[in-house]
């Protein structure tokens, strides 16, 4: 940009160092929009990380900021415009790691997980990376008003054309994901621009033929998951999976009072 003479055109504000990452430990990412979070989850989800996850790691969380969650590392990565016909969560995913990848491009991946994902009993990596799915199958209409079964529609047409399976990996547990391998995707199918469900592709291209644990039924899955789904659930349950389950999990409709007050008391908050 021209500058008037005898002026000087003022310096770019340097990027904020991030702290370094030893070469033994996991980078944890959570993406995070402020307007799409419900009360406290946040800050309940990185107490579950920080309290119970029994390996040296770091988290970050990428997106928007929150100043009042401490013990972690921001990575802002400003919202991806709209982009007609495309789901815009599943863009700004790619955005966000991209971002995190630039920031430790010495990892060789990282665990990705919702801030709705609660740890309430110790785990480690390989509690992680078990491999874990949801349903046999994917289920998802390309003609639905619900832009996420859009997406999931879509990968599903992409894996039968090119001869993978179609196993449902979309658990809502952490998972882990190479970098490389990932970035590989991104690039094959354009998914700066073009949305999918990341975990389809993923897990189905490279893993799809391996056995896998079935997270698809609360009576079935007896370690990892309880999921709260409903404004009303069934109390007993959850609190056994405070005794029993590794992680619990709740949709906009699961987040209720009770739910809150518990994880606050189990976490001393």
């Amino acid at each position: 940009m021209a500058t008037k003479k005898g002026t000087t055109q003022p310096k770019a504000a340097p990027k904020p160092k991030l702290p370094s990452i030893d070469k033994d430990a996991y980078l944890v990412v959570i993406p995070y929009r402020a307007a799409g979070a419900q009360g406290c989850e946040l800050e309940l989800a990185v107490a579950g990380w920080q309290q119970h996850f029994k390996e040296k790691h770091v988290i970050v969380v990428t997106g928007e900021d929150d100043p009042k969650i401490k013990g972690v590392t921001f990575v802002k990565s400003p919202r991806v415009p709209a982009k007609e016909g495309q789901y815009r969560q599943h863009l700004d995913y790619v955005s966000c790691f991209r971002k995190v990848r630039e920031a430790y491009p010495e990892t060789e991946g990282f665990v990705f997980v919702a801030d709705d994902v609660y740890a309430v009993h110790d785990f480690d990596i390989v509690d992680v990376k078990v491999l874990k799915y949801q349903g046999a199958d994917i289920t998802a209409r390309a003609d639905s008003d619900n832009p996420w079964q859009r997406d999931k529609a879509k990968g599903k047409a992409v894996l039968l054309a090119e001869g993978y399976p179609t196993k449902n990996y979309t658990t809502h547990l952490p998972q882990w994901y190479e970098w490389d391998k990932l970035e590989k995707l991104w690039d094959k199918y354009d998914m700066a621009n073009e949305s999918y469900l990341m975990e389809d592709l993923y897990y189905n291209i490279y893993c799809g033929d391996r056995l896998a644990h079935f997270t698809g039924d609360i009576n079935v899955d007896r370690i990892y998951k309880c999921g709260i789904y409903r404004s009303t659930p069934r109390m007993d349950i959850v609190e056994d999976a405070f005794k029993n389950k590794i992680w619990i999990q709740n949709s906009p409709d699961g987040w209720i009072p009770t739910l809150e007050q518990m994880l606050k008391a189990h976490y001393g908050k």
